[in-house]
């Protein structure tokens, strides 16, 4: 028994030499050289008011990297289709390409092609815009007390659309709620005293809707169910002021839960596949699984040119 463990203790070290002097052989100039790529980022809907273009260039498998995208400034980019095509211009603030609806004309059923090239990379991606938007069956509002404030209560919005018959859908799910109340705000002729602003909040809906993703194979014209969300209530409650005479003033919260607007989007399958991918990859923690490929459908580079079809619902209680 001794004798192994000598042996052990003799032969370790000379294992861990090899392993050493295989990490010190492959320097950074062994590693293979990878060029970088463009990245575009780019959806197209009949509804949207503007067509946003983003395009970034992607960073090295192997050697330095940072998590602050590079944005690439000096493409051109362009956007054609049956009706002609349109050179997409750079807007500094917004670190995107963008035109207004007016320039260019997106319609249902029809394929347009993106092109962006630089002094150097050259893509490009076609897609088609789904032709027909879901319609919104039936909706539930109601109220719950929230779990950790009993005093506090959130209303309980729940919907449902039927399935867009023969074809293959694909769907995903936005909106927001808007509030409005009355708060204390900055006072411009008594800076030291607030004053009583009636105001209006706008809040994306509350649930994980970045990763709710379905589609209809094997489903075709069943009525779906958009996951529960829920908007928090303002509490109703007073706060003290002192008005423009210097008298002390009282006002009323008064929230009015003014409006739940809820979009179902009908995804062409470029963009479903490359949001899939997306979560799939994010979802995918363990260290012994072999990485998940994002998809892209951009020819040469990587991201996603995709399109949707918008079927909306604009509730008012």
């Amino acid at each position: 028994m001794k004798t192994y463990k000598y042996l052990f203790l003799l032969i370790f070290p000379v294992l861990l030499w090899s392993c050493e002097s295989m990490v010190n052989d492959l320097g950074p100039d062994k590693l293979p050289k990878v060029a970088s790529k463009l990245v575009v980022e780019c959806y197209i809907s009949p509804q949207s008011e503007e067509i946003r273009v983003l395009v970034t260039e992607s960073q090295p498998l192997l050697g330095p990297a940072s998590y602050q995208p590079t944005f690439i400034k000096n493409a051109t980019v362009s956007i054609s289709g049956e009706n002609g095509e349109v050179k997409i211009p750079y807007v500094d603030s917004t670190t995107c390409y963008i035109i207004d609806k007016s320039q260019f004309k997106i319609e249902a059923g029809k394929t347009y092609t993106l092109r962006v090239h630089d002094e150097k990379r050259s893509v490009q991606a076609s897609c088609t815009v789904p032709l027909k938007a879901p319609t919104i069956k039936s909706y539930k509002i109601d109220s719950v007390p929230e779990v950790y404030a009993p005093e506090t209560f959130l209303a309980r919005v729940k919907i449902s659309w039927d399935d867009i018959k023969g074809e293959k859908n694909f769907y995903t799910m936005r909106g927001y709620s808007i509030i409005v109340g009355t708060y204390p705000g900055y006072n411009p002729k008594n800076p030291g005293n607030s004053r009583p602003i009636r105001g209006t909040f706008k809040r994306v809906i509350e649930t994980d809707l970045g990763n709710y993703l379905v589609n209809d194979i094997n489903l075709d014209g069943i009525s779906f169910e958009a996951p529960l969300f829920y908007v928090r209530l303002f509490s109703h409650n007073t706060f003290e002021y002192i008005d423009d005479n210097g008298e002390k003033q009282i006002a009323k919260s008064d929230p009015i839960f003014s409006e739940v607007y809820v979009e179902i989007l009908n995804l062409d399958e470029n963009y479903y596949k490359f949001y899939r991918s997306q979560k799939d990859a994010r979802d995918n923690d363990n260290p012994f699984v072999e990485p998940t490929l994002v998809f892209t459908n951009i020819e040469g580079g990587l991201g996603c040119f995709g399109s949707y079809n918008v079927g909306s619902l604009s509730i008012k209680p």
